[in-house]
């Protein structure tokens, strides 16, 4: 039925791109931690610095130089084969609704990764929904931290984020 509902909402964006309504269902369905989250610890661990940069909000792909470099810095950072990754909510939630429909929602969460030699986390502030300009739902940083919580890698939007704190 979630297909089906997905599929619905897709074709109707086709006819009615700019409904901030459907943009938000869409969003909504679709770009949830437990969809994404799995998603990212695969390109991670498949060190696919394609798929990374996709999950990048378009202020970031705007705005960080040489932005395939820095996600190839941060794989880099890992030292070690990833022997195990997991994922949990973290760092709250911030959303704004306007009267007119408008809606901005974020969420953090991080990745915890168990190599051959380090623990390291991935904070990821993630925005679900953005109905002002849908191109900005996606990471709007990532930051990879090492066991003693050093920032190794920080990759983040210049604007419209709400920051990870310990």
């Amino acid at each position: 039925m979630t297909k089906i509902i997905i599929s619905i909402l897709a074709f109707l964006l086709m006819i009615f791109p700019n409904s901030k309504y459907l943009i938000e269902a869409h969003q909504a369905r679709t770009n949830t931690l437990s969809i994404v989250a799995p998603q990212i610890i695969d390109a991670i661990k498949t060190r696919n610095v394609a798929a990374l940069e996709s999950f990048m909000c378009q202020n970031i792909k705007h705005n960080v130089n040489d932005l395939r470099d820095e996600i190839g810095n941060m794989l880099d950072a890992i030292d070690g084969t990833i022997t195990e990754a997991t994922w949990s909510r973290r760092g709250g939630s911030y959303s704004e609704s306007r009267s007119n429909g408008r809606k901005i929602s974020q969420e953090g969460f991080e990745i915890t990764l168990s190599t051959s030699t380090e623990t390291y986390v991935v904070a990821i502030r993630w925005e679900t929904i953005n109905n002002f300009q849908p191109k900005e739902a996606r990471a709007r940083y990532m930051i990879l931290l090492n066991s003693d919580v050093e920032v190794l890698i920080r990759i983040s939007a210049t604007n419209g984020i709400s920051e990870w704190h310990d």
